[in-house]
């Protein structure tokens, strides 16, 4: 990029928006007829501040700004497995008789509710956690997106860090249960099932098995599907239809495979899994993505990495191109820190929302591309310009580019209409230019689209309207004629 080109990046763009087609030699060409992934969201944990005492002074401009701006359609709700428990842990600490300290160490123990597993007795169960979640950041986000004729997708996630019930001041002859009987595991997911049936009039979308059980003493593989063949039984012979699994979200990328394939040789797995989940704390490798979406592929699911505190859209990308992601977080929604990349948007001392710097790439995505989106083949004559290509439920199509250094390209294949040109570029984690639009194209059917961009970046290519149709175009004005 030369000096008029970093002083004017707008007006590069914009000249980058017109027809080069006698000077553009890089080309992208989308082939619909091959099709890949459908997303089905972009997800975030659900921690938006909500204990923060500015939390109602911020909470509305976050939810619209995570759902109408960024895109945000997913949460992970967490429960701890101390739920199944005779005290209520969380109250005591938010009412100041247990410390933090004393939190951590009993969160994850639990006592049995009674010596039955398929019978529940409710008061061996505390939920006020949950539904300080679900009240706070939950419905809130259903709203905002009910507004938007959208629904969120709600990923419910069972932790359990027993490990921390052994550290240092912790009492002695604490307990975990549900480790060694998947009829205790089916009954704590039905008794959450029921409880959010009966309070708020839904279930989740999905139940996530065990968050990184690399991370933990028992539960590998085999328990996994143990659990999931027992919890989808259970849900079923209950009257929930239909329940579906997330698994095995390990830390690390390498185990994900060989604890796919001990999960699903468990009988009965098959029939509710509906994802392969993975984090990127260790393990990353283009072999390791790969072989999970092989299997993926094999028996017919979603993949999705589903944490890694400051990702960037770099690893957003390869998780969707290699990956064949669904869907995707990074972390947090929201947290009163610094831009730590722990959390989309960070909230200041002054309680101001702002957002993170790698979520301004990422929002290059999220916003654009939506759930239901199926993926196209999208093929560049130029690695430098490595395309993603999206068609939405509504028909109109998306692009984007992930580019190594500025310049301009070509899209071919794109059905007539207007399109939208949107860039971000610069540093992964803090970009130099944000949210820079382009001249609008507008094409008919088999013409190109062209755009640029001055450094490497991402940018967007996105379906504003369909046609016209060719023969709807105006003959244009004879230029040189002279009347005599």
């Amino acid at each position: 990029m030369n000096a008029w080109t970093a002083a004017y990046p707008a007006v590069y763009a914009l000249l980058g928006s017109c027809d080069l087609s006698a000077q553009t030699i890089n080309t992208i060409t989308l082939n619909p007829a091959t099709t890949y992934q459908t997303i089905t969201g972009w997800e975030a944990a659900a921690q938006a501040g909500q204990s923060d005492p500015l939390f109602p002074n911020f909470k509305d401009t976050l939810f619209n700004q995570a759902v109408n701006d960024l895109g945000v359609n997913r949460l992970r709700l967490e429960i701890n497995s101390g739920a199944e428990n005779t005290r209520d842990f969380w109250t005591e600490f938010r009412n100041g008789q247990i410390d933090n300290a004393t939190l951590r160490c009993l969160r994850y123990s639990t006592v049995n509710d009674n010596a039955d597993p398929f019978v529940i007795n409710p008061s061996g169960f505390q939920f006020a956690q949950l539904d300080d979640t679900v009240d706070n950041v939950v419905l809130p986000m259903m709203q905002k997106l009910q507004a938007r004729g959208e629904r969120l997708y709600v990923n419910l996630n069972y932790v359990a860090f027993t490990g921390q019930m052994t550290g240092a001041g912790c009492p002695a002859g604490l307990q975990y249960n549900h480790d060694d009987s998947p009829d205790e595991y089916a009954e704590f997911v039905l008794a959450t099932y029921q409880h959010l049936q009966s309070k708020y009039g839904w279930g989740p979308d999905s139940w996530e098995i065990i968050l990184e059980p690399d991370n933990t003493s028992f539960w590998r593989g085999t328990q996994i599907g143990n659990a999931i063949a027992a919890a989808g039984s259970r849900l079923q012979a209950n009257a929930f239809s239909s329940p579906r699994f997330v698994a095995p979200s390990v830390t690390n990328m390498a185990n994900a495979s060989p604890y796919f394939d001990a999960m699903i040789a468990v009988s009965g797995v098959q029939q509710y899994l509906s994802e392969i989940s993975y984090h990127r704390y260790g393990g990353v490798s283009t072999g390791n993505l790969q072989s999970i979406a092989s299997r993926a592929v094999q028996y017919g699911l979603n993949t999705g990495m589903l944490e890694h505190i400051a990702a960037n859209y770099l690893e957003l990308h390869d998780d969707l191109k290699i990956g064949r992601n669904s869907a995707w977080q990074q972390f947090a929604l929201a947290f009163p820190t610094s831009d730590n990349g722990a959390q989309y948007y960070w909230i200041d001392a002054g309680g101001g929302v702002n957002i993170g710097g790698r979520t301004k790439f990422l929002r290059q995505y999220f916003k654009y591309i939506r759930k239901g989106a199926v993926r196209i083949d999208a093929v560049s004559n130029n690695s430098g310009f490595d395309p993603l290509a999206f068609i939405n439920t509504d028909g109109k199509y998306v692009v984007v580019v992930k580019t190594s250094a500025g310049g301009s390209f070509s899209i071919q294949g794109l059905p007539a209409g207007t399109y939208g040109i949107k860039y971000t570029a610069g540093g992964a984690d803090s970009p130099a230019y944000y949210d820079v639009d382009s001249t609008d194209r507008t094409i008919t059917a088999g013409q190109a689209v062209a755009a640029s961009i001055p450094i490497a970046g991402a940018i967007t290519i996105y379906a504003k309207s369909f046609g016209p149709a060719p023969d709807a175009i105006p003959p244009a004005k004879p230029r040189g004629l002279r009347i005599q």
